[in-house]
């Protein structure tokens, strides 16, 4: 796992390519539409299938203007994947270089689960990924608390993401 930072590192300087492409350990997309920091979605399997979120300068995921703080690690209710109209609910939990998410889960376990395959059933069939965070006040355009987002293009994702998770089975 130690290329990883630097092979991420490489790609993310690249010019942009295919929405998803297939890197050491996961498939990785960039955002199509971003009022955020965030640069990279990698789809890996640890123990379990896992979906870590890249920022510049390998921080947390804040709005692209900035100037707040991060306050939703640990917290249900802050972050949501939407496919195509479909919600899921995730915490997230922070790495040196990332912020990974998590199914909902119990206080006990810091509110984290491993993610719900019902999710990435949806993103086998999806068109769009929606992450969003509730990081400020601010409420979205659709009157939501998910204010601070990043959307992927799910096109051709499948077999990437089901090669990048297939370990995990």
């Amino acid at each position: 796992m130690r290329t990883l930072p630097l092979l991420l590192a490489c790609l993310l300087s690249a010019t942009p390519a295919l929405a998803w492409e297939k890197i050491e350990g996961g498939a990785l997309a960039r955002p199509i539409e971003t009022n955020s920091n965030i640069e990279a979605l990698l789809v890996h399997c640890l123990d379990s299938p896992a979906i870590d979120l890249y920022a510049k300068s390998n921080g947390p995921v804040l709005p692209a203007e900035g100037g707040v703080n991060a306050d939703y690690f640990y917290k249900p209710g802050a972050i949501r994947a939407d496919v195509d109209g479909k919600a899921f609910p995730l915490v997230a939990a922070g790495s040196d270089i990332a912020v990974v998410l998590f199914s909902e889960g119990e206080a006990a376990q810091d509110y984290m689960a491993p993610l719900d395959y019902a999710l990435f059933d949806a993103i086998f069939v999806g068109r769009i990924l929606t992450i969003g965070f509730d990081i400020t006040p601010a409420a979205a355009a659709d009157g939501s608390p998910y204010e601070t987002f990043a959307r992927f293009d799910l096109a051709g994702a499948g077999p990437f993401i089901n090669e990048a998770i297939d370990p995990c089975n």
